[in-house]
């Protein structure tokens, strides 16, 4: 009898701690996933508010407006800096993709004397972006981390660094998005047609086949 009453309290305790594990699945764990996600992204903000952005790179300052057909409806994007032409959407949405939604891999704290050492004093890339609430946004692109994998970056750094300064890596594709050459953000142009339709043939009496009496 008390072999059986044992075994009713380990049962017990079994099912409750199957139930605190289920309910930790359920409401702890993805939030806490959550919580991680939002600290480890770069940005707050989604892509879609991005209403104009600039890139400077050594080679380059380049500026795109996003403009509307119909107030409210679909847009497009349109280069103004330094030329006057419809944007490569393919192009500017791998970018914009990436700001909206990229993370970082880890945080390091680094002194203003060290900015060379990783290549954020003199950036590979500068994207400033204006949201439709006028925040303006800031992202600089530094060196190649050791794997190859990551970019170190600074996101709205401070204008006169005078103490330790947060440096994230970012994923590599950041330097593909930003470092294109200028004819891979213009729009392809339609290739044109020259040739002319063909002119319809009507039957004339005089082509008509006589047949032998």
């Amino acid at each position: 009898m008390k072999l059986q009453k044992n075994t009713l309290v380990l049962i017990a305790v079994a099912l409750s701690l199957t139930g605190l594990v289920l309910l930790f699945e359920i409401q702890v764990a993805p939030k806490q996933e959550a919580a991680k996600d939002e600290k480890q992204r770069i940005f707050a903000f989604k892509s879609d508010r991005i209403q104009f952005f600039t890139i400077k790179t050594a080679e380059n300052i380049l500026t795109f407006e996003r403009v509307y057909a119909v107030k409210g409806g679909k847009s497009s994007w349109e280069m103004k800096v330094p030329m006057q032409a419809h944007a490569n959407q393919a192009s500017v949405d791998f970018l914009l993709d990436r700001l909206g939604t990229g993370k970082s891999d880890r945080t390091i704290s680094i002194t203003p004397a060290q900015l060379p050492e990783f290549g954020l004093d003199k950036p590979q890339a500068t994207v400033t972006v204006k949201l439709d609430n006028q925040e303006t946004h800031r992202l600089v692109l530094g060196k190649t981390d050791f794997s190859g994998r990551f970019l170190y970056a600074q996101a709205n750094p401070t204008e006169s660094p005078s103490q330790n300064l947060p440096v994230i890596l970012v994923p590599f594709d950041f330097k593909n998005a930003t470092m294109r050459p200028l004819s891979e953000w213009k729009k392809t142009p339609e290739p044109k047609t020259d040739k002319q339709p063909k002119p319809t043939v009507s039957p004339s009496p005089d082509n008509k086949d006589i047949e032998p009496k």
